[in-house]
């Protein structure tokens, strides 16, 4: 291709492409740019990037600014806000690179996708995704206690009158008969304890009670006495967290534990929570000795395997501004992180 294919190529891309040279400065931009923000390209020349961003997205800038420079390639498009001429926002998608000449940094060139009307849908998607979550929350917590305040105590009460009857009649009755009453307690206990296990496992009231940390340690206790699968729990001293934040990482463990128990073949398992200062999150990794998997190129095709649970956790971390990674390596286990802010967005902005 001739140099003036290339050029026409650039002029009618379908995506905004710009190249600012090391001040920041704009010395190329081609139509795209111009729908973009708003400018004609005659006044786009020689315009700083930084009248084009908000105080939030100058300091994003400047971090892939610094990264570029340091060597570190940006592989992904990352997303940015920027201001249009009219002073309106809109949300883009990134792609940044370094230009070098001669081994010496000479400019940056960006491409960049409008993004502002598909961001709208996520977000709107992703609240009332949301708003059922919360739903189904508090439909598992009615249940509980429901199951908790009658149906258990019902329970509970024809277990006592069972053994009172028992005592009472074990004087008189014919050992086969009371054979089949002591058989007709066990049960009843047992019908107890199945209902006790599914209402904490619906909403269990130490979260509530006490707290993520006690709550994440009686999920341990469980599965290891119910599988026999040695579970270590850590923690760091951690900031009080809001009650969603909690729950949402609650729910993460509950599936990561479930998935270990029905699927791995570990014997042993960890959960650490670690409390990351400089950047105020919260970090928790989940980690078995189990047979692992292979993991697709991107962790969105698992829904596409069936695997819906690990595709839950991933949206359950999504809703408070979380982020999960998930490694797996066939013979040596699987490891789950989850990173996530201490407040929620509009705790943090009040």
């Amino acid at each position: 291709m001739s140099r003036q294919d290339y050029e026409e190529l650039f002029i009618n891309a379908s995506d905004a492409i710009w190249i600012q040279d090391m001040m920041g400065n704009i010395t190329l931009a081609n139509k795209a740019s111009e729908k973009l923000t708003g400018y004609p390209a005659s006044e786009l020349m020689g315009k700083n990037v930084d009248e084009f961003l908000t105080p939030e997205a100058l300091v994003l800038a400047r971090e892939v600014k610094s990264k570029l420079l340091s060597g570190e390639a940006m592989d992904e498009r990352y997303e940015q806000q920027i201001i249009r001429k009219d002073g309106s926002e809109a949300i883009v998608q990134l792609a940044t690179r370094l230009i070098v000449a001669d081994g010496k940094p000479q400019a940056f060139q960006h491409m960049a996708c409008d993004i502002t009307e598909e961001k709208k849908l996520r977000d709107y998607l992703q609240f009332y995704l949301r708003e059922c979550l919360k739903a189904q929350e508090e439909e598992r917590k009615r249940l509980a206690c429901e199951l908790h305040d009658d149906t258990l105590q019902m329970i509970l009460l024809i277990c006592r009158h069972i053994d009172d009857l028992a005592s009472k009649a074990s004087d008189y009755l014919p050992q086969e008969l009371r054979d089949e009453v002591e058989k007709l307690y066990e049960l009843s206990e047992q019908t107890y304890q199945c209902l006790k296990r599914y209402a904490q496992a619906l909403r269990p009231r130490i979260l509530d009670d006490l707290g993520l940390l006690p709550a994440l340690k009686w999920l341990a206790q469980e599965l290891t006495d119910l599988a026999d699968i040695k579970i270590q729990v850590e923690t760091d001293a951690i900031p009080p967290l809001p009650s969603e934040i909690q729950l949402v990482l609650f729910r993460i463990a509950q599936e990561a534990l479930h998935n270990i128990h029905r699927h791995s073949g570990a014997s042993e398992a960890s959960i650490t929570l670690e409390y990351q200062k400089d950047k105020n999150k919260l970090k928790m990794t989940i980690t078995d000795n189990g047979k692992g998997f292979e993991l697709p190129k991107r962790l969105s095709d698992l829904a596409h395997q069936g695997k819906l649970g690990i595709t839950g956790m991933m949206e359950r971390a999504q809703l408070v501004s979380g982020k999960l990674e998930l490694t797996s390596q066939i013979g040596k286990g699987t490891q789950i992180i989850v990173r996530t802010p201490t407040k929620l967005y509009s705790e943090s902005n009040d």
